[in-house]
């Protein structure tokens, strides 16, 4: 059975749209393995860290999440995409009520859609590796063989990642 993996992040009232997808998911999937949580800027501000604050306005909170599943892979992302939907997830928008990306499904490496997977973001986005190097350290990538904590000692911190008290109740 593959472990699937998920980012999830929002951008707009964080913490109930973070709870409700979690609700969701585990609806859908069963037990959850969730990381800690990480307060962001927008990922694409070209501001270094040094000066911009996690603090301000349009923040992120970002996790990601694991869970064994023996739905296909198309179902697991089509499930997902139902999630967005439901969360009055809209496109093209700099409002994020919540984003379900599917990092992981074991070692399955393809594209899917628009999307290759392992996703892209696991070695691009500090606020993905750093959550998926505490929740599955030993974990090995399917492409490049390293585990995601060598993967996350191996990055120079551009974004400041802080991490945030989260009680999913």
């Amino acid at each position: 059975m593959p472990t699937v993996v998920i980012g999830v992040g929002s951008n707009s009232d964080h913490k109930n749209n973070i709870r409700q997808a979690l609700d969701n998911l585990q609806r859908e999937f069963g037990n959850l393995l969730i990381s800690p949580i990480y307060k962001s800027a927008p990922a694409d501000t070209q501001i270094s860290s040094e000066k911009i604050s996690a603090t301000e306005a349009c923040y992120y909170l970002n996790l990601v999440v694991s869970f064994e599943s023996t739905q296909e892979i198309a179902i697991v992302k089509s499930c997902l995409r139902a999630i967005e939907q439901q969360q009055m997830r809209e496109r093209n928008t700099d409002i994020v009520s919540i984003d379900l990306d599917l990092l992981l499904y074991g070692s399955w490496v393809g594209d899917l859609g628009a999307r290759k997977i392992p996703h892209d973001d696991i070695e691009l986005c500090e606020f993905v590796l750093r959550p998926l190097a505490e929740l599955l350290p030993e974990n090995i990538h399917p492409v490049n063989g390293y585990t995601y904590r060598q993967l996350w000692e191996d990055v120079k911190p551009r974004l400041l990642l802080t991490p945030v008290a989260f009680d999913w109740t």
